[in-house]
């Protein structure tokens, strides 16, 4: 185990902060190495169906994260994906963040929620009609879970590879519209419906993403995609990246 500093900052998403102390806070001041055991993941999780998702999806992750092939990333998030489909009451984050991806600060925030080895859990709440604006996911895949209200999740993707570095227009198109509730899950591929965006029902939502990293963090900041004039879903339109951080 090893002691870190309780005010450094983390990126644990592509674009998103967290305080240290969030991490401490919620792993009892120290981080875990390697695949926690059950004990130390019930001390950590709280006990109950989270700590037993932590235990079974950790140990699977380990096993099954090394295969970055486009199939084996999609054997990962399925994998992964069904262990978590079945949560609902996870713990409640020590803190929550404000981020720069929803039209306001306050309107979309995350908090840490204790994971494990390879992935993170961030959790994250939206205020009812709140938007977390579309963006690529450059360097590690994602499963998001809903917990609790109902959200809106757009997906898309670069036709041809995609230049993050470029500002040029280039064309894009719709891979996935879909409604995410309790129980349901978006999957975001380093391959595959690498960007997505969310809108809240009028009741807001919570849910969470479980980011597992695959490749070295790029130099360039978080790449939002500009959809106005998104032709809808399979159609391709203009797009263009946004740097905002």
């Amino acid at each position: 185990m090893t002691d870190l500093p309780s005010d450094e900052e983390v990126e644990v998403s592509p674009g998103l902060i967290v305080q240290r102390r969030s991490v401490l806070a919620g792993l009892g001041g120290i981080i875990m190495a390697g695949i926690p055991g059950t004990s130390a993941i019930a001390q950590l999780a709280g006990g109950g169906p989270y700590a037993e998702f932590l235990e079974s999806a950790n140990a699977m992750a380990q096993r099954s994260v090394g295969d970055t092939a486009a199939a084996g990333q999609d054997r990962y998030l399925r994998s992964l994906a069904a262990l978590a489909s079945g949560l609902r009451e996870v713990p409640d984050p020590v803190s929550w963040n404000n981020t720069n991806q929803g039209e306001t600060r306050e309107s979309y925030q995350i908090g840490f929620t204790p994971g494990g080895d390879p992935f993170t859990v961030l959790q994250w709440r939206l205020e009812p009609g709140a938007k977390c604006i579309p963006h690529a996911h450059t360097y590690g895949n994602v499963v998001s879970v809903g917990l609790e209200g109902m959200v809106r999740v757009s997906n898309y993707e670069v036709v041809g590879e995609p230049d993050y570095a470029s500002a040029d227009s280039f064309q894009a198109r719709q891979t996935v519209e879909q409604i995410l509730q309790p129980g349901s899950v978006n999957l975001v591929s380093l391959h595959r419906n690498y960007i997505h965006g969310f809108v809240a029902g009028p009741d807001g939502a919570r849910g969470l993403d479980i980011t597992t990293r695959l490749r070295p963090k790029p130099a360039h900041s978080t790449p939002y995609l500009d959809v106005a004039m998104a032709n809808g879903l399979g159609q391709t339109f203009d797009a263009s990246w946004i740097f905002r951080d």
